[in-house]
């Protein structure tokens, strides 16, 4: 993943552990350490996609359109066309490793990944 895929999928994960509550892009910021005025375009494009909503004014911010387990993790990171470039061999790997990534991708929401952010952070205690 490139940094921008990080940090889109760090912004609705912010958003899906504060679903169904709306919270602003400087928490979205400060939480995720997601560069603030880079998540102003994220979150632009995550609206046009249908991935969230977002409100304006005093009490205003973002939030999932969905709960979280019916937001694919596709929707926001969606698996790109493989570019053509190379000869057949390389093509061909490019065409398997993208078909892999979306097998991979397609049954996981964003609950999901929030079940394993909460399973790596919670305490182990030992006797």
């Amino acid at each position: 993943m490139n940094d921008t895929d990080v940090y889109r999928l760090e912004a609705v994960l912010a958003l899906a552990a504060s679903f169904p509550s709306v919270i602003t892009a400087r928490e979205i910021a400060r939480q995720r350490g997601v560069p603030p005025k880079f998540l102003a375009r994220l979150l632009s494009g995550l609206v046009r996609a249908g991935v969230i909503v977002t409100a304006r004014g005093p009490n205003g911010g973002a939030r999932l359109a969905r709960a979280p387990e019916h937001v694919k993790v596709t929707e926001v990171l969606p698996v790109t066309e493989p570019e053509g470039r190379g000869g057949p061999g390389t093509i061909w790997l490019s065409r398997q490793l993208q078909e892999a990534a979306r097998r991979t991708l397609a049954p996981l929401s964003l609950a999901t990944l929030l079940r394993e952010e909460r399973r790596a952070t919670e305490a182990h205690y030992e006797i």
